[in-house]
C-alpha cells in the first residue's frame, strides 16, 4: 500500500446505529470526561464485525515497516446521525 493517508479515504469496514448516549448529545461540553454509547444487541454485532475487519486488513502490514508501525484503527460516532463508524486510520 503506499503510504497515502489511508484515513482520509470515505471507505469503511462498517456502520452501526447507537440508541443513546449518555450524557445526551446535546448535554456535552469541553467538560465531559467520558462518553458513554449504548448499543442494541444486533448494532453491537455489526460493530464488532466492522472492528474485526479493520483489525485483520491492518494486519496484514508489515508491523516493523513504517506504514506497520503507525496503521491503527478509527472509530467515529456521529452524534447528529446515532451512527457509528469503522475506518482505517493512522497514529
Amino acid at each position: 500500500m503506499p503510504e497515502s493517508d489511508a484515513s482520509e479515504k470515505k471507505a469503511t469496514f462498517g456502520t452501526c446505529a447507537y440508541g443513546r448516549t449518555s450524557p445526551p448529545g446535546d448535554q456535552l461540553s469541553p467538560r465531559t470526561g467520558i462518553l458513554k454509547v449504548v448499543l442494541s444487541f444486533e448494532d453491537a454485532l455489526q460493530l464488532n464485525v466492522a472492528i474485526d475487519e479493520c483489525v485483520r486488513k491492518l494486519n496484514r502490514y508489515k508491523r516493523g515497516g513504517k506504514v506497520g508501525k503507525r496503521a491503527g484503527l478509527k472509530i467515529a460516532i456521529h452524534l447528529h446521525q446515532r451512527r457509528i463508524s469503522v475506518h482505517e486510520g493512522k497514529l
